[in-house]
């Protein structure tokens, strides 16, 4: 990943259709979610060291590169994996400063899911 990449992709997440913007670096991954009916933006930003934590609590641990590439895969639907988001917290891991914007009510949760056919 020497030069950042970018991605943008229409999802329909309930309760209705968002755009999914991800900017990826050799050890970032931003994420950028809005949702076309209101235009409520959500936006994290997340350091390797912060995704590869989160998945080994999760007891899949996956690389940082492994874990952008599943992302990629599944906002392409290259692969047939699921993303979703919830109500909760979204935001960004500590030490990674964002531009401004106006805070939201509503946090949520961004979430994929790896499923083969013996584990999810």
């Amino acid at each position: 990943m020497a030069e950042p990449r970018y991605l943008q992709a229409e999802c329909a997440f309930r309760p209705g259709a968002h755009t999914v913007r991800v900017t990826l670096t050799r050890s970032t991954l931003r994420v950028e979610v809005e949702a076309h009916g209101t235009s409520d933006l959500w936006r994290g930003e997340f350091d390797a060291a912060f995704i590869e934590d989160l998945t080994r609590k999760t007891g899949n641990f996956k690389q940082f590169g492994i874990f952008c590439s599943m992302l990629e895969s599944a906002l392409t639907q290259v692969w047939p994996c699921c993303c979703s988001t919830r109500p909760g917290k979204w935001g960004q891991s500590p030490g990674l400063p964002l531009p401004p914007h106006p805070p939201l009510n509503s946090k949520r949760y961004l979430i994929l899911v790896y499923s083969v056919e013996f584990d999810r």
